[in-house]
């Protein structure tokens, strides 16, 4: 997928969000500007020429309305929703973001949840054999695979893909697109809950590109994107900077300070929709997706 974004279609003179500090121990602490850090997983080598800090993000409880609260408009033609997948951030995240930020009405997991065996195993239904998985109007339907396609049958339904304006409709798929870049680059080069630094194309040498070559990439490409405001399109809300933010946000548990230092406008973007009270549901657990554990660990080499 095509990583350069042109400027043309980012819209001007928004209105600059006030973010008030908040603080507590429930979600983020989203200072860019860190003066704690930690050290990556002490099994990881270490290389003082090539240095590297970062931090981890600690939960506060306080949030500021999501402007998709307001916007979404309910319609009664809309179909039921329910979104499925494991209890990890991984892919589940970004969908997780753009259905509770859609302002629609969505279900979970059903009960009794099962991958292979069971009435409600998922696997024998999964067109691709993976998850996430869509259902729209009914269990009994034939679901929606793979998370880009979700979040566009979503936006559809919603509104939110930025369709009524042509512009916030192309970087909203954009940032879509982007957001599955910086997936597959984490994939290939950071250690995860189940596969470590050796396992398959995961070696020293992909985990160092990622830190130093592939991630430095896309976070300058998405800085020279996004509006001081924090913004990359003229309502803020579309799904593809909901999706985003789900990608972003799983990096920025290895390494904040890293993502955002030197980058101010994609820090903006981050720490704004992060208070927003339905990104604090998703992250407490509070939303219909439940709970979902961090899925890339032990942090960049350092």
């Amino acid at each position: 997928v095509a990583s350069s974004h042109p400027p043309q279609f980012r819209a001007r003179g928004r209105r600059l969000m006030s973010i008030a500090p908040i603080a507590s121990p429930v979600l983020a602490t989203l200072r860019v500007a860190a003066s704690t850090r930690e050290s990556p997983s002490p099994a990881r080598r270490v290389a003082p020429a090539r240095s590297r800090v970062f931090e981890r993000v600690v939960v506060r409880s306080r949030a500021v309305p999501s402007d998709t609260t307001s916007a979404s408009v309910m319609s009664a033609d809309v179909p039921s929703l329910r979104l499925v997948y494991f209890d990890v951030m991984a892919k589940g995240m970004q969908v997780t973001m753009v259905a509770h930020h859609s302002g629609l009405s969505w279900e979970g997991k059903p009960e009794g949840f099962a991958w292979r065996d069971g009435t409600n195993a998922m696997k024998p239904r999964a067109p691709f054999g993976q998850l996430p998985l869509l259902f729209v109007g009914g269990d009994d339907t034939a679901p929606v695979a793979q998370a880009t396609a979700i979040a566009a049958v979503i936006g559809k339904l919603a509104g939110t893909d930025g369709a009524e304006n042509v512009n916030d409709f192309a970087m909203s798929s954009m940032l879509v697109a982007e957001a599955e870049d910086i997936y597959a680059a984490l994939q290939k080069g950071q250690p995860t809950l189940y596969a470590k630094i050796g396992s398959g194309v995961k070696t020293e040498q992909t985990h160092e590109e990622l830190w130093t070559k592939s991630l430095p990439h896309h976070l300058g490409c998405l800085e020279k994107l996004c509006d001081v405001d924090g913004r990359f399109t003229s309502t803020g809300v579309t799904s593809g900077e909901m999706f985003l933010w789900g990608v972003l946000h799983q990096v920025a548990l290895l390494a904040k300070a890293f993502v955002f230092d030197g980058r101010p406008k994609l820090a903006a973007y981050y720490e704004r929709i992060a208070l927003m009270e339905r990104t604090v549901e998703v992250l407490e657990g509070k939303s219909p997706a439940g709970s979902m554990a961090q899925y890339f660990v032990a942090g960049p080499i350092h």
